[in-house]
């Protein structure tokens, strides 16, 4: 009887699974289909195992190199998700306090000119709440004009874009509100976060998360510089003009750690896969450390906590960032307490909810 169970719950199992990897095929197809997408990568885990992983379509319409497992995506601004797991390493490590004043660790000071007297801490940079705000206008041309890798320097960079005399300085980079600790994305804080590591470790910011991150996971298609990667194996980014998918360029900024990571759908994959098995396997964070990134869900829970946020998706919560640039697109969602998560990136501007929704229904509804 119990042999009979086993084999018709292994039965069950198998055809569940194949079921749903046939609808996630599908899914994408469909996407694709409707709007022109060059490509999509997607990975579902389920229960701390990754349980789907696939590639479709193009990563280079002009020299038809398809799109692998391995094909290196722009993923914008789930970069940070990866910028504040090195944070936390060097919290984990005893080399930096959330809670501490950032310049104890900056080579300048930084000073909100509408509230001098108020500190600006490392956790209030993670969870965008410093106060330092992106001076649009100033980062338009690099968002829309992409060039590759920034020859700009981090620290000089934010340097002359915070320190009063600087190059790029404006007071109007800082929230002048009296109650001005509010809730505001700054990829600038991101950035300050990345020379924060690279202060503290003594290392440039790419190759601590290369020594301490990238390379312990085995995440050989991953790094912030594409000098760092084959060029012809990383997604171009497609841009529509006039329903024609248009690669104007490699995007490339001088707040790098915000935005600016090429990972590939088996790297991050992976990464997760680790993130979410922190108390069950070794990882690069332990489960203490990853459960103060991401806390148990209850009601109390704010809508965001150390750059993930709290959605609702189809009934079910998750933590989720998302990222948009020019020609990517990309999401991703974990559930801490089930061991769940769903990741897409795509080489268009395609808007990713949609499918997000729908995959999650499909595997986990």
């Amino acid at each position: 009887m119990y042999k009979l169970l086993f084999f018709f719950l292994l039965f069950f199992s198998g055809t569940s699974f194949a079921n749903n990897s046939s609808r996630i095929d599908e899914l994408i197809h469909q996407e694709m289909n409707c709007t022109y997408i060059p490509a999509i990568a997607v990975s579902v885990i389920s229960s701390g195992k990754i349980i789907y992983i696939n590639a479709m379509g193009l990563s280079d319409i002009e020299n038809q190199n398809p799109a692998t497992v391995d094909t290196p995506f722009h993923i914008a601004s789930v970069s940070k998700t990866v910028t504040s797991m090195a944070i936390f390493h060097l919290v984990q490590n005893g080399k930096i306090k959330l809670n501490d004043d950032i310049n104890e660790y900056l080579p300048f000071t930084v000073i909100n000119p509408h509230h001098p007297k108020d500190k600006i801490t490392i956790s209030e940079l993670l969870n965008h709440l410093s106060g330092i705000l992106d001076n649009e206008d100033f980062y338009l041309p690099f968002w829309s004009t992409p060039n590759g890798d920034s020859n700009n320097d981090l620290g000089i960079f934010l340097k002359e874009y915070l320190l009063q005399g600087g190059k790029y300085y404006s007071s109007h980079h800082f929230e002048s509100a009296d109650k001005y600790k509010v809730y505001e994305y700054s990829n600038t804080g991101y950035a300050l976060l990345g020379l924060i590591i690279e202060q503290v470790s003594g290392e440039k910011f790419e190759n601590y998360l290369m020594n301490n991150i990238f390379k312990p996971m085995g995440m050989n298609d991953s790094s912030f510089f594409l000098k760092d990667l084959k060029i012809k194996s990383v997604s171009k980014t497609y841009t529509s003009i006039e329903g024609k998918p248009i690669f104007k360029g490699y995007n490339g900024y001088p707040d790098y750690p915000a935005g600016q990571l090429r990972t590939s759908i088996a790297d991050y994959a992976k990464l997760i896969t680790g993130y979410l098995n922190a108390s069950k396997k070794p990882f690069i964070l332990t489960s203490k450390t990853t459960t103060i990134i991401t806390p148990p869900f209850n009601e109390n829970n704010e809508d965001h906590s150390y750059t993930w946020f709290l959605r609702s998706i189809n009934g079910n919560w998750y933590y989720q960032h998302d990222g948009a640039d020019l020609g990517a697109r990309a999401e991703a969602i974990i559930d801490i307490d089930n061991n769940n998560a769903v990741i897409i990136f795509t080489n268009s501007e395609l808007d990713l909810s949609p499918l997000m929704k729908n995959i999650e229904s499909t595997v986990f509804n």
